[in-house]
C-alpha cells in the first residue's frame, strides 16, 4: 500500500494530467453533438475490429477442432474399406461362409516437426508408445504415401519420409506388375518405380498402387501416375518416372496404418 501511495504522490502531475483529459474528452463528446457523433461511429468501428479478430480466432480453434473429428472419422471409414479387411470366405460344399477380420487400423496423427529439406528427409509426428505406435509401420494421408515409422517414444515417433534415400516401396500397376519405389533425392515431385519387366505395356498416365507385400501399407492405395519410361539396357526391366499424386513436403495430416496380422507374417517371413 505504501509503494501505491509513494507512485501516486510521485507522479502527481502526470496523473492530474490524465484524469483532465479524461474529463474534458467526456465534457467534448457529452456536450456537443458533432463530436459525439464522431465519437459514437469511432467506438462502432474499433467495437467491429475486435469483434472480427475475435471471431476469427474463434473460428481457427473450432477449425482445429472440427478438424480433429474429421480425420478420426476418416480413420473409421478407412477401417471399413475392403484393402483394411482380410476375406475369410470360402465355398465349401456350395455353402458359402462370409466372414471378414479387421486387418488395418488407421490412427489420424498430425506432422509437429520436420527436419530441413535434403536427399534424407524425416518428420515427427504427434503419436507414440501410448497408442501402439512401432517402428516399420506405415504414413498416409488422403492422397499417397508419407513415410513409414523410424523411431517411437512414449508420446511421439520419428518418420523417414518417403522422399529418402533409403526408402524402398512396393509398388506395382493394376495389371499386378510390380517393382521398388524409391526417390533419386532431386525433384520431391517424381519417384522411381523400378524393377519392371521391359515387356510390359506401359500408357502415360498409369496409375501405381501399393502392392501390401511389404506388410507396411494396405493394397491398391493411390501413389501416383507414370509419366516417362527408361529402359535399362542388359537388364530386362526398365524404370517408370512416377509423378506423386500428394506433395509428402507440405502435408500435415495423417494417418498411421497398423497392420494386425505383421506379428504373424513376420513369423513366416523371417523362416
Amino acid at each position: 500500500m505504501e509503494q501505491i501511495l509513494r507512485l501516486f504522490y510521485n507522479n502527481g502531475s502526470f496523473f492530474t494530467f490524465c484524469a483532465l483529459q479524461v474529463l474534458c474528452f467526456y465534457l467534448i463528446i457529452n456536450h456537443n453533438s458533432a463530436q459525439s457523433a464522431i465519437a459514437a461511429e469511432t467506438w462502432s468501428i474499433g467495437t467491429g475490429k475486435y469483434k472480427s479478430v475475435s471471431t476469427t480466432v474463434n473460428n481457427y480453434f473450432d477449425l482445429r477442432e472440427q478438424n480433429e473429428v474429421q480425420m478420426r472419422e476418416n480413420a473409421r471409414l478407412r477401417r471399413l474399406l475392403p484393402n483394411a479387411l482380410y476375406d475369410l470366405r470360402a465355398n465349401v460344399d456350395s455353402i458359402i461362409d462370409g466372414k471378414y477380420l479387421q486387418r488395418y487400423n488407421f490412427l489420424p496423427a498430425n506432422i509437429v516437426n520436420r527436419s530441413p529439406y535434403s536427399p534424407n528427409n524425416f518428420l515427427v509426428i504427434n503419436r507414440g508408445d501410448n497408442l501402439g505406435i512401432q517402428a516399420g509401420q506405415g504414413i498416409i494421408d488422403d492422397r499417397g504415401l508419407v513415410g513409414i515409422v523410424d523411431q517411437s517414444t512414449e508420446l511421439f515417433a520419428r518418420v523417414i519420409s518417403i522422399l529418402h534415400q533409403d526408402t524402398r516401396i512396393s509398388a506395382g500397376l493394376k495389371d499386378n506388375t510390380f517393382g521398388t519405389l524409391r526417390w533419386d533425392g532431386k525433384d520431391p515431385r517424381y519417384m522411381t518405380l523400378t524393377d519392371i519387366p521391359d515387356y510390359t505395356e506401359i500408357s502415360q498416365q498409369d496409375t501405381v498402387f501399393t502392392t501390401g507385400y511389404s506388410n507396411v501399407f494396405p493394397t491398391g492405395h493411390a501413389i501416383g501416375l507414370v509419366t516417362d519410361t527408361e529402359i535399362q539396357a542388359g537388364t530386362g526391366s526398365m524404370n517408370l518416372q512416377v509423378r506423386l499424386f500428394n506433395d509428402p513436403l507440405r502435408v500435415s495430416s495423417v494417418y498411421v496404418v497398423q497392420d494386425l496380422f505383421k506379428e504373424e507374417l513376420g513369423i513366416l517371413n523371417a523362416q
